[in-house]
């Protein structure tokens, strides 16, 4: 038998686990891109509104309370008054249930709450306070603010876009205040994200997913 190599023959693989090795890294490469995809987080693009423009009121514990405390966060607004018999008390409930869905997620040191009253002419500092104790809003969480009228007309109406209508009837206050009933979501640049009925169950849902994807830098 000749020791002569055959040049015809095909090459010996003396390392074939080098290519079991080689083919499993190959296979590999879509399956790890499949996962990745899913564990990506998912992004939403989610409309720019206009700004919020720079607003300096007061809180109900009495203090200075001006947007500046708001930069870099995002936070949701809504606007009621204290003597407002139907509406801003499910306002305010369904407030506060946003702020137990994120305390129970340790989410309230990065997201914050705020209702600006539509009734500056009544609703002082210690006003705003007892009706925030009635809900067991967190301070540090949740702010209640007040101010001049022109402020507040000029916050409210000027830089959130809501409407507000102050007229006279047999009420016991003498007066009823129209105005909107949606939450506004804010993010960190003071860019109006989205507004949501918070009489409605699927836009309140729509909320909080909209909170996680702007607090998330996924929008």
């Amino acid at each position: 038998m000749s020791d002569v190599p055959n040049p015809s023959a095909p090459p010996i693989v003396k390392r074939p686990w080098l290519w079991t090795l080689f083919a499993l890294i190959i296979l590999s490469i879509p399956a790890a891109a499949t996962l990745a995809a899913k564990l990506r987080p998912h992004r939403t693009n989610l409309p720019h509104l206009g700004k919020v423009p720079a607003f300096s009121l007061i809180d109900q514990e009495g203090h200075p309370f001006d947007s500046s405390e708001l930069a870099g966060k995002t936070w949701v607004v809504d606007f009621v008054f204290t003597s407002c018999p139907e509406a801003c008390p499910k306002l305010s409930a369904e407030m506060a249930r946003l702020q137990t869905w994120l305390q129970n997620r340790g989410k309230d040191a990065e997201i914050h709450l705020l209702s600006i009253t539509v009734d500056p002419e009544h609703d002082t500092p210690e006003r705003l306070k007892a009706y925030a104790a009635g809900f067991h809003a967190d301070p540090h969480l949740w702010k209640f603010v007040t101010g001049s009228s022109k402020q507040i007309e000029d916050a409210v109406v000027g830089g959130f876009k809501i409407s507000v209508t102050k007229e006279k009837d047999d009420t016991p206050t003498g007066f009823s205040i129209l105005h909107g009933t949606h939450f506004i979501l804010i993010d960190g640049a003071g860019a109006i994200r989205g507004f949501y009925d918070a009489s409605d169950s699927l836009s309140m849902e729509r909320l909080r997913e909209h909170i996680q994807i702007v607090a998330g830098g996924n929008s």
